[in-house]
């Protein structure tokens, strides 16, 4: 069987990487309904800029997502949004 070598690992960033104290990691879920500001909780809070899967929001979801309140919205997260935020020096 043939293959290749893959190019080298880039590794993170120093202020991306865990401090040495951190004994545990945790992940903190957060939920909560259509528009309510759940990716823009994460893009506050984060220390890092988030990793996002905004889309345009299409006639696909009309009838599905209940945009009352909301109707100026444009873009919807189509599966999470990722950020880092340091709880203590433990975690």
């Amino acid at each position: 069987m043939d293959f290749e070598s893959s190019e080298r690992a880039i590794a993170p960033r120093r202020e991306d990487a865990l401090p040495a104290t951190a004994a545990a990691a945790v992940k903190v879920v957060i939920v909560g309904g259509f528009g309510v500001g759940k990716t823009t909780l994460v893009g506050s809070v984060s220390e890092i800029r988030p990793l996002t899967t905004e889309e345009t929001m299409t006639q696909a979801g009309v009838g599905v997502d209940d945009t009352a309140g909301v109707e100026r919205k444009t873009s919807t997260t189509v599966a999470m949004d990722f950020g880092r935020i340091s709880i203590n020096e433990e975690l």
